[in-house]
């Protein structure tokens, strides 16, 4: 008899717990975000110094998209998210953005070879001619293999890329999208279609984002070359990099020079997570 109470008493703790899915405050936000067609203009610097003008779509790096509680003006010099205290004794930390979810569109990519660590962005090469051909020709900077010959042929660099990534097909090749890419241009921006999932809504919240334009250089601010998997074959041995940590809770620490942002007006708010929205990165920060 005991034992049939006891049971009884669980089940009444089960049916206490009980909840319906339509109490669960999660959602999936889809929109787009749009950059200026100016942004994929800029100036490149090569090994002598001399700069150079050049416009590619390729030069696009990550979009980093967060849903937030509020955008502000007054932070920094661009539009950021409401932050909370700032807990650091030192003040070299700012407040906590506290994001209620986030997505990229593209993100950073092993490109198999180490020259190309922290260099090569998903969603923006259709092919690996493509790849080979912006970095010759946009970036003057041909890629190269480990015995630092330049590598020309397409079904050479595949092979390069099978071997290392252990793949038997383009379809496992992260950055390679097969005769597409994330952007397209229309009417002078360049769109991208982006689903934000699992956010934890709350009426009100607000969509905001930037992307992380390359250095003069070519280098990426939100990519470090010292983490990520490590490369260990043969004479390969060392990081393949990876974006760093934080980035959609402290994202002012990674904006810099040659970014573009969403302003205030430009970061929806979204009442009905039913709703579409557009992101526009129409601040371009120059310190």
């Amino acid at each position: 008899a005991m034992r049939n109470i006891m049971m009884l008493s669980s089940l009444g703790l089960l049916g206490a717990c009980a909840y319906t899915e339509d109490a669960l405050t999660h959602v999936d936000l889809f929109g787009k975000v749009r950059i200026p067609e100016a942004a994929v203009t800029m100036t490149l610097v090569d090994d002598s110094g001399t700069e150079r003008e050049v416009s590619d779509p390729r030069l696009l790096g990550p979009v980093f998209l967060g849903a937030y509680a509020s955008v502000q003006d007054g932070h920094y010099a661009f539009a950021h998210p409401e932050m909370g205290p700032v807990l650091d004794p030192d003040g070299e930390t700012p407040g906590n953005a506290y994001p209620y979810g986030g997505t990229t569109i593209g993100r950073f990519g092993w490109g198999c070879y180490q020259g190309l660590v922290c260099k090569v962005v998903t969603g923006r090469y259709e092919s690996y001619g493509d790849v080979l051909d912006f970095f010759k020709t946009v970036v003057e900077k041909p890629v190269l293999d480990n015995e630092g010959n330049e590598v020309t042929d397409a079904m050479v660099y595949q092979e390069q890329c099978f071997e290392q990534l252990h793949a038997t097909s383009d379809d496992e090749i992260d950055f390679i999208e097969n005769g597409a890419r994330d952007f397209e241009l229309v009417d002078g921006f360049y769109e991208a279609e982006v689903e934000m999932l699992h956010v934890d809504f709350s009426p009100g919240l607000a969509v905001w984002g930037w992307t992380d334009m390359p250095s003069q250089t070519f280098s990426f601010a939100t990519c470090d070359e010292n983490i990520g998997e490590y490369a260990n074959n043969y004479s390969d041995q060392y990081y393949k990099g990876t974006n760093i940590n934080n980035l959609l809770n402290y994202p002012g620490l990674r904006i810099d020079e040659g970014d573009w942002v969403s302003s205030v007006e430009d970061s929806p708010v979204i009442t009905d997570p039913n709703d579409d929205f557009v992101v526009d990165l129409s601040f371009h920060y120059e310190d």
